[in-house]
Parts: C-alpha cells; sequence; structure tokens
C-alpha cells in the first residue's frame, strides 16, 4: 500500500521537534556500533555451537524510526519451530549470556524471558522467537521480524520523520508504550498509523475524529466484511495487524488512552505548541502538596502494599486487579470511591492512592426491603430482620415497602480495609504476588501519615502531585 501523500506540510514547531529528535550522526555510529558489536558476539555463539540459529537487527533501530537520546537496540534470535518452548527460556538465555559475557545483563520478562544488556553504554535487548511461517505463530514476539520487514519496504526518509514526531508528541503525553503500566501506542502502532494516513499531522487530524470501534485496516483484509471484524475484536481502537489479520495491533491501547489522543490532537491542531513535545513538569513540594490537602477532607487514603517480588509487566498487572479488588470492596460496604491510582517507587514499594466521598460513615445505614405485597419476601425480611442484632430501628412499613435501619459493620474505610485484607484477600480477588505482599504485613494510611513517612521521597511527591491535580499536563 502506498501512503497517501501529505496535504499538511510541517509546520516550524514540528521542523523544530524533528531536528531534536532525529539522531545525529555521531549517535547513530554509537548505536549502529553497539547493534553489530551484539550481532557478532551472538553469531560467533551460534557458529560456534553449530546451532542453525539465525540472528538478526529488529525494531525501531532497524527500521530508522527511533527517537535520539532514546535508543533500544533489538536484536532477536530466532530459533527453529520444531524447539520446545522450553528452549526461549533455557538454551536460548544461556547461549545470550554467554555471547555477552562481560556486559552489563539483566534478565526481563514480556511473554517469555528476554535479555536487557548494555553494550558500549547503548541499552540492548536480546529477544528469542521463534521462526515461524506467518499464521503460525508459537510465541509472541515471531511477528516482529515480520514487522520489520513489512516496514522496511514501506517507509520512505520523510515517513521516518513524520513517525518520530508522532513518537514523541506520545511519549510527552506520557501514552506511548504497550507495556500494561501504560496501555498505550506500540512503536509499532505509531508507525502504521503514520503508514496509513501518510503524515504526522495527518493522523492528528484523523484522530481528533475518532469514534468507538474505530476501524484501521491498512492492508485491507477486512475489506467489504467490515462486520467480521467488529465481531473478532472488541477494543475501542481496532487496527488490523498487516501480517497477521487476526491479531489487533492496538489491542493495548486502552479506551482512557485512546481519547487522550483524541483530545491531544484537537487542541494541538487549534493551538500548535511546542508544550505538547517538551511539556514542563509542575514543580511540587511538601509545602505546596499541604495546602492542596486543607481542600480535600479526610477521604484520601494510602494503602501500602510494600515490595512485591514480580517483574514489571506482572507487577502492574496485578496492581490494576488488587486495585480494582479493593474498588468493590469499598463500594460494597457504602465507601464511594472518588478516584485511585496504583504508583510503585523505584525502590520496589507498591501503594495504591485512594480517594473516597467520606473515610467515616453514619454508623447507621437505612435498608429498604420488599414490597410487603410480596408475602413470602417479606417474611424472609422479618425473620432476618425483626431481632437481628444489628437491626438498630424497624423493620417498619414505608408507603408500600419494609424499612429498617441497620448498624454499619465498618464505618472508618481505613478499618475496613485493615479488616478484609489481612491476611492477603485472595477471597476479595487480590492477585496472587499482590496477596503475597499484603499477607506480610501492609499499613492503611492517612494523608499526613503517608507524608509523614514519604515526605522525603521526590517519587512519591510528584505522584501524588499529578494524582491532586488530576488535569493532564498537555491539557491548559
Amino acid at each position: 500500500m502506498k501512503a497517501k501523500p501529505s496535504l499538511n506540510p510541517r509546520s516550524p514547531i514540528e521542523r523544530e521537534v524533528l531536528e531534536k529528535v532525529t539522531p545525529n550522526l555521531e549517535e547513530r555510529r554509537a548505536v549502529e556500533q553497539a547493534a553489530r558489536k551484539t550481532l557478532n558476539l551472538l553469531k560467533a555463539e551460534v557458529n560456534r555451537l553449530q546451532a542453525g540459529w539465525e540472528v538478526r537487527l529488529d525494531g525501531s533501530v532497524a527500521k530508522d524510526t527511533w527517537i535520539s537520546g532514546e535508543a533500544d537496540v533489538d536484536v532477536f534470535l530466532q530459533i527453529p519451530p520444531d524447539k520446545p518452548r522450553t528452549y526461549l527460556e533455557t538454551e536460548c538465555l544461556n547461549l545470550i549470556r554467554k555471547a555477552l559475557t562481560g556486559w552489563r545483563m539483566v534478565e526481563r520478562y514480556a511473554d517469555h524471558p528476554y535479555i536487557e544488556a548494555w553494550v558500549n553504554g547503548v541499552r540492548v535487548n536480546v529477544v528469542p522467537c521463534y521462526k515461524a511461517q506467518p499464521g503460525k505463530w508459537l510465541s509472541a514476539t515471531d511477528r516482529t521480524p515480520y514487522h520489520t520487514e513489512y516496514m522496511k519496504a514501506k517507509l520512505t526518509e520523510e515517513l521516518k520523520g513524520e513517525v518520530r514526531l508522532l513518537k514523541k508528541l506520545l511519549k510527552a503525553a506520557g501514552i506511548y508504550g504497550a507495556e500494561v503500566k501504560v496501555k498505550g501506542f506500540s512503536g509499532f502502532l505509531c508507525e502504521l498509523l503514520t503508514l496509513h494516513y501518510g503524515s504526522f499531522r495527518s493522523v492528528l487530524e484523523a484522530a481528533s475524529d475518532w469514534r468507538k470501534p474505530q476501524l484501521i485496516d491498512i492492508d485491507g483484509w477486512y475489506k467489504g466484511r467490515e462486520r467480521d471484524a467488529y465481531t473478532l475484536f472488541h477494543e475501542p481502537l481496532i487496527v488490523v495487524d498487516p501480517v497477521d489479520k487476526s491479531r489487533n495491533a492496538a489491542s493495548a491501547v486502552s479506551e482512557e488512552n485512546m481519547w487522550s489522543l483524541v483530545q491531544i490532537a484537537r487542541c494541538y491542531l487549534a493551538n500548535p505548541n511546542l508544550k505538547y513535545f517538551y511539556p514542563q513538569p509542575k514543580a511540587g513540594s511538601l509545602e505546596s502538596l499541604r495546602e492542596k490537602l486543607t481542600t480535600r477532607g479526610d477521604g484520601l487514603l494510602l494503602l501500602d502494599i510494600g515490595f512485591v517480588d514480580a517483574v514489571v509487566d506482572v507487577l502492574w498487572s496485578q496492581l490494576f486487579k488488587a486495585e480494582k479488588a479493593v474498588l468493590t470492596l469499598l463500594k460494597a460496604y457504602d465507601f464511594n470511591p472518588l478516584r485511585s491510582q496504583p504508583i510503585s517507587l523505584e525502590d520496589g514499594r507498591s501503594l495504591i492512592i485512594l480517594e473516597l466521598e467520606k473515610r467515616v460513615l453514619n454508623p447507621l445505614k437505612k435498608h429498604v426491603g420488599p414490597p410487603v405485597a410480596m408475602k413470602k419476601s417479606s417474611q424472609r425480611f422479618l425473620e432476618k430482620h425483626v431481632n437481628a442484632p444489628d437491626t438498630a430501628a424497624g423493620p417498619w412499613i414505608e408507603k408500600d415497602r419494609w424499612c429498617a435501619l441497620k448498624k454499619r459493620a465498618y464505618m472508618d474505610a481505613a478499618q475496613l480495609l485493615q479488616a478484609k485484607l489481612t491476611g492477603g484477600g485472595v477471597d476479595l480477588g487480590v492477585p496472587s504476588k499482590i496477596s503475597e505482599s499484603l499477607s506480610k504485613g501492609f499499613k492503611v494510611m492517612d494523608v499526613e501519615e503517608a507524608l509523614n513517612r514519604y515526605g522525603r521521597n521526590e517519587e512519591f511527591l510528584q505522584s501524588l502531585h499529578r494524582f491532586l491535580d488530576g488535569r493532564p499536563e498537555w491539557l491548559e
């Protein structure tokens, strides 16, 4: 498919940004040397073992869509499809470690483990995968080499610049990256959108009018049968993967982040400004934070989960599930959660910020029962509530229904959380890794106690500032 010609020449702002985000010759040489060094070391080890595996350069460096200062070299180690899955996690990782002996390495985990190394000061991701035929994928990373070849054949030099502009805009807005923590737009998705619409500006013009569900089918896999795509995919943004028609390349994008791009596009097109590419974070001191808190009442609580032993994607997946379980618990006991936000600090500690309508409720609540006309239901209601220890008043008839005043089991949200999460909260839906940490000990704090404990942690202060502001930096 030939990209649509751009009807919008780059503005002075876009030209300025593009000059900054395009790697210069010196930076390119450094990244190319690191990539070549890694490839040579891996190939030498593969040849020594006569494994018959293939080593190749993939990702944004191979496609030349990477942003200056943010190079990630992606090297893929392809093995034959007849090898068992354990090869990806054992033999492949052992070979990578041996080949890169002497360089700093960390094991990471996505669909399966891979190695992150620093070669000549450049971060290199070495990812094992299968050399699978299209449609016969054995791991989530098998498609990546096909994505690389597809884009290398499609992207012109001009389009590469347009991709860089889109990536920079989304990075600045905090919605770039398909990882669980972000739930945003991957680099490949940015390339697909740019290729489809023809330019950075055209992506924004189209996005400003997106509706849900939004279908983008670059290679026309579902042309004339769009309903099939809507039946197969259920996400708000659907971008059919050109190398795999059964995959939505935008499946990671949350609905909130889709609509964020829609509004960013509208704002930028109405008033182009460098701030959309280079936002200035608001300075937030401990004093200014305390000043903000004077208007918030007593509804702010922090659940300090402690240290969770999990890799990043698993951690964030479980943090979001734990957040949902805690909110469900609070709602069930009439504490009306207004907002919440999980955070994970660099020291490994995880917390959930909770803002409730009220932390402390009235000790009594009105319980409305069935209509008196419903004979069996009325009898059951009376048997349950007439002499119950938690019945404070009633039952009585109000219009046509039975009512009673009931004593609350928990009046304080902190007491509720402390009682129900002791032991880990598995029965509430708290996932395993978070439950393990909770069972070892956790703390429910008001904001003042949290500030006394973490007030010197800059990362915590800024997270709390952003939560209290509640407004993305790009929105003014």
